[in-house]
C-alpha cells in the first residue's frame, strides 16, 4: 500500500470499532445529561459531569488512534498523520484553568449547575451527536477515499468540544475544589494527547481487530479488538446498537445534515434542544430502571412536548407509547 492509498472506503476491521465506540458515547453522554440537568443535579453534578465527559473524550481518543494506526501501517509518514490529527491546535480537558469572566462561584452557587452552564452542556452534547452521525456515514460508505481525512477531522472536533465542556466546568468549581480533586474529577492521569498517537496500545487494537498475531496480543486492547472482530458487522434490529443508529439518523435527517452548523463550524443554539429531545428520545424507549425520574422528565416542563415529538418521529408512535406505559406519571 503506497504512502497515500488507504483504499476507497474504511476498512471492514475500523469499521468493527465505530459503532461500538459510538454506543459508549451515546451512553456518556446520556449520563453527562442526567446528572447537570438542573432539576436533578444537587452537589454531585459536576464530578459526574468531568467524569463522564473525560470518558467520552477517551472512547473517541481510542477510535482516533487506532485509525491513526492504521495509516502509519500503511506507510503513512507520522508527520503527516499528526498534521490530519490536527494536534497542535488539540483542546485538552487539563489545560490551565482560567476564570470566567472574572466571576468566582460558592459552594451555595453551585448546589445546581448554573444554567448558562447546562445550556453550554447541552451544546456540547449536542455537537458531539451530530458529528458522531457523520463518521458513522463514512464509515460505512462504499467509496470515500477521503474517509480517513472526514473521520479524523470529525473525531478531534468531538474530542476538543468534550475537551472544553470539561474546563468549563472545572473552571466554575475551581474557588470549591482544590486542584488535586479537580484533576481525579477531570481523569488527568488518563488522559492522551493527540500528539503521542498512535501508540502501542493503538496498535495493539488495530492487530487485534485484524486477528495479527503480535508479541503483546496479550494487551487489553488487543483483547478487546479481537472480541469487536467476531460481533455482528450489522446491529440486530430493536437492539440497543440499532437504536442508536436509528436515533442518530433521524436527528441529522431531521436537522438537514451539515445545516446544523454555523459559520465557525459549531452547533446552532436554535439546534441545541432537538439534539437533547432526541437522546432523551432513545433512554425514554429503553426503559430506564430510573421509576422516579424517567428519561423523559431530564428536560425542563416546557421542552417536554418538542421530546415527544422528537421521540415519535425517531421511533414511531406506538413504540413509544409502549414505552412510557412502563414508566410513572411524573409526581
Amino acid at each position: 500500500m503506497g504512502q497515500r492509498d488507504h483504499g476507497d472506503a474504511m476498512p471492514a476491521h475500523l469499521r468493527q470499532a465505530v459503532l461500538p465506540c459510538a454506543v459508549e458515547v451515546i451512553n456518556l453522554l446520556e449520563e453527562v445529561l442526567r446528572y447537570c440537568a438542573p432539576d436533578r443535579a444537587e452537589h454531585g453534578w459536576a464530578r459526574m459531569c468531568m467524569y463522564r465527559s473525560s470518558d467520552a473524550m477517551d472512547t473517541l481518543g481510542r477510535l482516533t488512534g487506532v485509525i491513526a494506526a492504521e495509516l502509519v501501517a500503511g506507510g503513512r509518514d507520522p508527520r503527516g498523520v499528526q498534521r490530519l490529527l490536527r494536534s497542535d491546535v488539540e483542546r485538552l480537558r487539563t489545560s490551565d484553568l482560567a476564570r470566567v469572566d472574572g466571576a468566582s462561584y460558592s459552594s451555595d452557587d453551585l448546589e445546581y449547575i448554573p444554567q448558562w452552564l447546562y445550556e453550554q452542556v447541552q451544546r456540547s452534547v449536542g455537537h458531539v451527536l451530530l458529528r458522531l452521525n457523520q463518521v458513522i456515514v463514512v464509515g460505512h460508505q462504499e467509496k470515500n477515499p477521503d474517509w480517513y481525512r472526514h473521520c479524523l477531522y470529525n473525531l478531534s472536533e468531538m474530542m476538543d468540544e468534550l475537551g472544553c465542556l470539561n474546563r468549563a466546568i472545572a473552571v466554575v468549581n475551581a474557588d470549591v475544589l482544590n486542584r488535586e480533586t479537580l484533576a481525579r474529577y477531570q481523569h488527568l492521569f488518563q488522559q492522551r494527547s493527540r500528539r503521542d498517537m498512535p501508540d502501542a496500545e493503538d496498535f495493539s487494537y488495530r492487530a487485534g481487530l485484524l486477528g495479527l498475531l503480535m508479541p503483546n496480543k496479550g494487551s487489553a486492547w488487543y483483547v478487546i479488538g479481537q472480541s469487536r472482530a467476531r460481533r455482528r458487522n450489522d446491529p440486530k434490529a430493536d437492539s440497543h446498537e440499532w437504536r442508536v443508529l436509528q436515533m442518530l439518523a433521524a436527528l441529522d435527517m431531521a436537522l438537514q445534515g451539515l445545516h446544523w452548523m454555523g459559520a465557525d463550524g459549531r452547533l446552532l443554539d436554535s439546534r441545541r434542544l432537538p439534539a437533547v429531545s432526541y437522546i432523551n428520545a432513545l433512554t425514554a424507549v429503553e426503559h430506564d430502571d430510573d421509576e422516579e425520574f424517567p428519561p423523559l422528565y431530564w428536560l425542563p416542563p416546557e421542552e417536554r412536548a418538542q421530546a415527544q415529538r422528537a421521540m415519535e418521529k425517531a421511533f414511531g408512535a406506538e413504540t413509544v407509547q409502549a414505552a412510557q406505559a412502563s414508566i410513572p406519571s411524573e409526581r
